[in-house]
């Protein structure tokens, strides 16, 4: 990875990530490319940058060999965390396990570049919102379940446990007019569960989401931020 000497303008500091403020224009080097986007933090439960990309080229013939030219308009810079090099490399393994499902179920993984003398990863931005918002909370319970049981079973199907089922990691997203979930943070993959058990853990770590989303639509309910149901985008 080589990393462009030239340092980001920030415009305020950021409490929530050592690595990237709030609203910032910066400049980094990914393989032959040096790219410059402006943006901010993604959301407050997942404090990695997403960013607009300024200027973008390209052609067919270059798209195997430099895919740094072919990245979308909006990207995600996810940062390593302090003292996370294990989870971090247990990402990167993940979404390499997982390639047949970038872009479907998980984020798609474009590379990995050194940023500010940290590692970080460049993601797609999926869109949508986290389950564990207002806006993300307008399914039905009944509607959900399927969804959420989907994405999961993706993953087991293809060995990978994710053991960080908390709802702000699961995103209701509009697929072509069609809802569906995909999952993000990949750092507590699990890749160490037999067939047999990863088959329950799909099961169970649905159920499991969906207790808690119950939970949360009651906790809005009562604090009167419960957005109106809507019916479910097939």
């Amino acid at each position: 990875m080589e990393e462009l000497n030239e340092e980001p303008r920030f415009i305020e500091p950021n409490p929530h990530s050592p690595n990237f403020p709030p609203s910032a224009s910066i400049r980094f080097r990914f393989g032959s490319r040096s790219i410059q986007a402006t943006g901010s933090a993604s959301d407050f439960d997942h404090p990695h940058s997403l960013f607009w990309i300024v200027s973008r080229a390209g052609g067919a013939w270059l798209q195997n060999r430099f895919p740094e030219w072919f990245l979308p308009e909006r990207i995600v810079l996810k940062s390593q965390k302090n003292h996370w090099e294990d989870e971090f490399d247990q990402e990167v393994a993940a979404y390499d396990k997982l390639h047949r499902l970038q872009g479907i179920s998980i984020p798609r993984l474009h590379g990995l570049i050194e940023y500010n003398h940290t590692r970080a990863l460049i993601l797609s931005d999926v869109g949508g919102f986290s389950l564990g918002t207002p806006e993300g909370a307008v399914l039905d319970k009944q509607d959900l379940d399927p969804l959420l049981c989907h994405a999961l079973t993706s993953l087991t199907e293809l060995g990978v446990c994710h053991d960080d089922t908390k709802l702000d990691n699961f995103l209701l997203v509009s697929d072509e007019g069609k809802d569906k979930v995909m999952i993000v943070d990949l750092e507590s993959a699990d890749f160490g569960l037999s067939e047999e058990d990863l088959a329950w853990t799909s099961k169970t770590k649905t159920n499991w989401l969906m207790r808690q989303y119950q939970n949360h639509l009651d906790c809005m309910e009562y604090d009167g931020v419960l957005l109106p149901k809507r019916p479910l985008r097939m």
